[in-house]
């Protein structure tokens, strides 16, 4: 029934397109988008949603609604006002009357990426404004030869299926590098306190983390993430390359199925579908290895 609503649903008209449609034959200009899911989709879903406004109403003002923790990547989408509420929690319903929306035109609550924008996949290329690289300042780190880690999608509790690596294969893989690393994420605890780890994790806000990969790491060690997402589609020119750890292939930027705008990033993704245990640190040692030479 799942393949049958698919096909039916591409048979239909785009349902954002029919909004915006409406809007422009109205002379509505003034939009407001409230968004209350996962830092990834910024850019794998409201980059197009921004380009597709503009194509049907050059002159649209776009406002978003959203949660704190995802402000600064709206900032990084650009040509938009963003209103950051700690009224709104991700996994809860937004309160719209908490607000005053009398100065908006047309109100987009639920917007559909997946479905609405299904368009862009192997053709549109997201781009995010870069960092400003003196955020870095003030960890003290010096020098490009840090390998940057993600350790944990704290989304992962969203899906049905472990995005993670296991902790106890991050342990035996920083036994085993031999590098200098640098944590990121948005909770510390006691479990990478080893040496040659700088944790990071809860110290920075995106940007700042941004700033660190961009000035200091040469690599990114990172699951399918928002933190990924995001990092994959600055477009900025930097060396950097990624190793990524998936346990499904159709999501996040495989699913977008286009290159980084980044040209000196290379990206090697390491797969082991529906459960990210089977990846052994010697699939990553192996990868490290290519990278250094």
């Amino acid at each position: 029934m799942s393949h049958l609503k698919r096909w039916i649903g591409k048979c239909l008209p785009n349902p954002f397109d029919k909004i915006v449609s409406r809007a422009a034959k109205r002379g509505q200009k003034r939009f407001l988008i409230v968004w209350n899911r996962g830092l990834g989709d910024i850019p794998l879903g409201l980059y197009a949603l921004k380009r597709r406004l503009f194509d049907y109403i050059p002159d649209a003002h776009i406002t978003y609604l959203t949660r704190p923790d995802l402000s600064e990547c709206f900032e990084l989408l650009g040509d938009a006002e963003v209103i950051a509420s700690e009224k709104i929690v991700r996994g809860q319903a937004v309160d719209l009357g908490q607000f005053d929306l009398s100065e908006y035109d047309v109100i987009l609550e639920r917007v559909d990426p997946t479905r609405w924008f299904e368009w862009q996949l192997g053709t549109l290329t997201p781009k995010l404004q870069g960092a400003n690289l003196s955020a870095a300042d003030k960890f003290g780190l010096s020098g490009r030869d840090y390998v940057g880690v993600h350790v944990s999608s704290e989304t992962g509790q969203y899906y049905g299926y472990e995005k993670n690596w296991p902790v106890e294969k991050w342990r035996e893989l920083f036994a085993k590098m031999g590098r200098k690393l640098v944590l990121f994420g948005m909770t510390a605890d006691d479990a990478f306190d080893m040496p040659g780890v700088v944790d990071l994790r809860g110290k920075t806000n995106l940007v700042e983390m941004l700033a660190v990969i961009q000035r200091h790491c040469n690599t990114l060690l990172a699951p399918d993430s928002g933190v990924l997402s995001v990092l994959y589609y600055v477009d900025q020119q930097f060396p950097l390359h990624v190793i990524s750890l998936w346990s499904d292939p159709r999501q996040g930027v495989l699913r977008q199925k286009v290159a980084s705008p980044n040209r000196l990033l290379q990206h090697f993704p390491l797969i082991s579908e529906g459960d990210l245990s089977k990846i052994t640190t010697n699939d990553v040692m192996s990868v490290l290895e290519k990278c250094k030479s």
